[in-house]
């Protein structure tokens, strides 16, 4: 069996399973209930798709609860679920006592076993795992994060409702509880335990949003750093690590998931999956990238503008590209940002100043004509990077909130 760790993301077929199999969660802490919560869009928009003791199956089967105990197994029929069904929690919860005071607790799915328990602290429920779509494949997410409260606490945690025992009428009712501020309780929390060096960043990264009534948006994070050779004094020196340290935290606040994806170009364009709160340290360097003798824009962004179609439009796309020089074939990029304008994309280009470096480009297309809205912004900073982190926070998402109107305006968000 392979062992994984908290934060992996990788394909199911990488697990050696198909459309239908069986998760199993193994569980020594009586009284502990496990739930398979099927959502829309990160929510629980239809309680059919709760599947428990109470509930073992979900509408049409794809989701059913098989055994019960110690080991408590599901199956899963993933071609069965409705197209609308995107992702599908495992979760423990207990109504007393810490599930992490279980003697084990861990998740098996094909070849693979997730130990959670080492992960745990005072949490009474806990999210194991999570099968999400991602670019038309299904895959598994390594989860391992909670918060005080039981099942009730969880349901609600995904937007669910929970019927409310009687109270005195002058008894006040209950606050509503706001699903992305508690997603986002549980991202920092989950920060503070395992890189308590990112927790001063997305509070600062906050406060920028914040500062543009920015607060509640959401967007999915793209990192997309250069590789030509002139980049080779950033990498080595340690910059691009904490820029990319930098931008997850800005991922913090504004996906539910936390994550980044990051990508690569010199003359060729590359993916470079998923970087998280589990792998962030170290996570440039175990790149191992090899710089290349040239600087193309282009087929990077086609690359990030194919994937944000695959992942859909339920939420736009914030793309940090980072580069210390101009591109070559330069009416390409031209026609890409003009494509890319009624697209729920924004391009927020960083250019590093080493040396006598032209950035003309990039400021044109910060102006670029002919776009149906500004989709873009540039800024500069000076090599070595050392500009503050509130510094640069703000003007990571400086005209986000004029760009975020104008594409609602057009119709290019929702």
């Amino acid at each position: 069996m392979t062992a994984l760790t908290a934060g992996q993301r990788l394909p199911l077929a990488t697990l050696g399973v198909g459309t239908s199999f069986t998760v199993q969660v193994n569980c020594t802490l009586g009284g502990t209930d496990i739930t398979a919560f099927g959502l829309k869009d990160g929510k629980l928009s239809d309680d059919r798709y709760m599947v428990f003791f109470n509930q073992p199956k979900s509408p049409e089967g794809a989701l059913a609860l098989t055994a019960q105990g110690v080991d408590t197994a599901f199956s899963v029929n993933l071609a069965a679920l409705p197209a609308d069904i995107t992702e599908v929690y495992f979760t423990a919860t207990h109504d007393t006592t810490p599930v992490g005071q279980a003697g084990a607790l861990s998740v098996s799915l094909g070849s693979a076993t997730f130990d959670v328990k080492p992960h745990l602290k005072a949490e009474k429920a806990v999210m194991l795992v999570r099968l999400y779509r991602h670019q038309g494949d299904w895959r598994l997410a390594t989860v391992a994060q909670g918060f005080d409260g039981g099942l009730d606490a969880l349901v609600r945690h995904f937007g669910g409702e929970v019927a409310e025992a009687a109270a005195p009428a002058a008894a006040p009712a209950p606050t509503p509880v706001n699903l992305k501020k508690e997603r986002q309780r549980v991202l920092l929390e989950k920060a503070e335990r395992e890189q308590p060096q990112l927790v001063s960043l997305i509070k600062a990264a906050s406060v920028s949003l914040e500062k543009r009534g920015l607060d509640d948006a959401r967007y999915r994070v793209k990192l997309v750093l250069d590789i030509s050779g002139s980049m080779y004094d950033e990498y080595r020196s340690g910059s691009v690590q904490a820029l990319a340290e930098r931008a997850l935290a800005l991922a913090a606040r504004l996906d539910d998931d936390g994550e980044v994806e990051v990508y690569l170009f010199g003359v060729r364009a590359q993916r470079k999956g998923a970087m998280s709160l589990g792998n962030v340290g170290g996570f440039v360097q175990r790149m191992n990238i090899e710089l290349e003798g040239g600087t193309h824009y282009s087929p990077v962004m086609t690359m990030v503008r194919e994937d944000a179609r695959k992942e859909g439009h339920d939420l736009p796309t914030l793309v940090l590209f980072i580069t210390d020089g101009g591109s070559s074939n330069r009416p390409a990029v031209e026609k890409q940002m003009i494509e890319a304008s009624s697209e729920p994309i924004f391009w927020k280009f960083m250019g590093i100043e080493a040396g006598r470096v032209d950035f003309d480009f990039l400021e044109k297309l910060d102006d670029l004509k002919g776009r149906r809205v500004d989709n873009a912004d540039f800024f500069r900073v000076p090599a070595p990077i050392r500009i503050p982190d509130g510094e640069l926070f703000e003007l990571l998402v400086n005209e986000l909130d004029s760009w975020q109107r104008d594409a609602k305006q057009q119709g290019i968000l929702r």
